[in-house]
């Protein structure tokens, strides 16, 4: 399949056009995806393509209480393994304690990344 596309967007209503066809067309790949899983889980099998195999990729996590997680470094720490080096604070996790930027950079350091994406208004 082959996707026509211009080359430059010009200006802001080109601009408008081609992110509500992004948006479309998203909308469109949820579905269809939506469907294909529906057609998988209700045939027990995977749907190969030529490059691709669509099928249930499994993940796992686990999940700790406050002690366990003490006890689990604690016997990381005797194996002599730095717990600190295997575990991380997200950053929802950080905004919950309401330390400011300045207060957090005193222990570490502050990474911003950015992706490219559509948001609700």
């Amino acid at each position: 399949m082959t996707v026509a596309m211009m080359t430059e967007i010009q200006t802001a209503e080109e601009a408008v056009k081609v992110a509500q066809e992004i948006e479309r067309l998203e909308a469109v790949v949820k579905a269809m995806k939506e469907s294909l899983k529906r057609y998988v889980e209700e045939t027990g099998k995977p749907v190969e393509t030529v490059d691709q195999v669509w099928w249930w990729v499994e993940s796992e996590s686990w999940k700790f209480t406050p002690e366990k997680l003490k006890e689990l470094c604690q016997e990381l720490a005797i194996e002599g393994v730095n717990p600190w080096e295997l575990l991380g604070i997200t950053a929802a996790n950080l905004k919950k304690t309401g330390w400011s930027d300045q207060a957090l950079s005193s222990f570490g350091e502050k990474r911003v990344t950015r992706s490219f994406r559509a948001r609700k208004k």
